[in-house]
């Protein structure tokens, strides 16, 4: 949707079409909405456009993810196969979609994948790929201390923020916070890392920072899992160290075990089973087998058939009168309580101004009455 804030989605898309590029690939990243992310990588080299007409050549396939722009690209080549990614067992903007032109589905866990067979993605065309982190990106730190000193919280959520406040200081554990959930972002992300013996996070995140070498707590304001240890990384990866594993309540007791588990050569394996699975450059490697399969794929559908799947899913997913797919979009990405917000607050200074030019025409009649009152006072000229 957007390619502006460094989120977890916006970054993968970052990763992605770095590994590409050093693979030999000619990536273009299309997102409606851009802002500092894009610039970024458009002055690392990368091409990145907000309008579809902008892309400069035919592609001969189309890695997407959130339903809007897979549509909005879908209807720019018909022509081109579609590889869909369901990054979220939850959002429904990561739905996944069936259209003929979508040739491959894949899912980033395993509850990902369990959403992408209910919604009647054929299981044949459906694979499983673990998102990965660049390790080029994120240096490995230096050693850990014995016990941990700084800690860094990353977070979209606010439900844990006070717990993990709590638990670090109780433990007299210096604590900082990045993430939507306080409004503080990093577009170095890998550098900060250096800087903290202790990181809480999920998903992505968390794995990045295992990678550095960080001690991981993962949870957030859904629950928490715990620390992430050796044994426990080929498991919780398959979840994405993410929601299926955050079966603990969000309390400062948690959180507090889960640090009392801190251990620092566990931490430096952990990085370095992260570092040897989880690499971007075999993630390319198997993301570049899937869009030659679907390359590949002789299936063509009839093209009436095609047209109405198209129809159906632009009737869940545009804006109507219809209460469908798009209002539940709205609401989940904000759009409505901004606007609303923008509106009310439009209301408010159209209410201070209209009372404020009623109070400078009062004045102004009130000085024109005293004016004429004045004139008419003063005697007339004599004859």
């Amino acid at each position: 949707m957007r390619l502006a804030r460094f989120s977890g989605t916006e970054v993968v898309v970052q990763h992605t079409a770095d590994g590409l590029r050093r693979a030999g690939h000619e990536p273009v990243v299309y997102a409606p909405e851009l802002g500092e992310q894009a610039e970024s990588m458009r002055v690392q080299g990368h091409r990145v456009v907000d309008r579809l007409s902008a892309v400069p050549f035919r592609p001969d396939v189309i890695h997407a993810q959130h339903v809007t722009p897979t549509l909005m690209a879908m209807a720019a080549f018909p022509d081109t196969p579609v590889v869909h990614v369901c990054h979220s067992a939850m959002f429904h903007i990561e739905r996944p979609i069936l259209h003929p032109q979508i040739r491959r589905h894949v899912a980033v866990d395993q509850l990902c994948k369990e959403r992408c067979l209910a919604a009647g993605v054929d299981p044949e065309r459906l694979a499983v790929v673990y998102n990965p982190v660049d390790e080029t990106r994120f240096a490995r730190r230096g050693s850990l201390p014995a016990k941990p000193k700084r800690a860094l919280l990353l977070t979209k959520t606010r439900e844990q923020r006070k717990a993990v406040a709590d638990a670090c200081r109780v433990r007299g554990i210096e604590l900082v916070e990045l993430g939507r959930a306080v409004g503080r972002f990093s577009n170095r992300i890998e550098d900060e890392l250096q800087g903290f013996d202790l990181v809480f996070a999920t998903a992505r995140m968390a794995i990045e920072a295992a990678a550095v070498g960080c001690a991981v707590v993962v949870g957030d304001g859904r629950g928490v899992a715990g620390m992430l240890t050796p044994d426990r990384w080929p498991t919780w990866r398959h979840n994405n160290l993410g929601a299926a594993l955050l079966s603990q309540p969000v309390t400062a007791e948690a959180f507090g075990a889960a640090i009392d588990a801190y251990d620092a050569e566990q931490a430096r394996a952990v990085g370095d089973a992260v570092r040897r699975d989880a690499s971007l450059d075999g993630y390319i490697r198997e993301m570049a087998a899937i869009y030659q399969s679907a390359i590949d794929d002789p299936a063509l559908a009839d093209p009436a058939r095609t047209a109405m799947a198209t129809a159906s899913l632009l009737e869940d997913w545009l804006p109507s009168p219809a209460e469908r797919t798009w209002r539940d979009v709205v609401s989940e990405m904000g759009w409505a309580a901004r606007r609303n917000a923008e509106l009310r607050e439009v209301e408010a200074r159209l209410r201070t101004t209209t009372s404020e030019e009623a109070r400078a025409t009062r004045r102004s009649l009130k000085r024109a009455m005293q004016d004429l009152k004045a004139a008419m006072a003063k005697p007339g000229p004599k004859s």
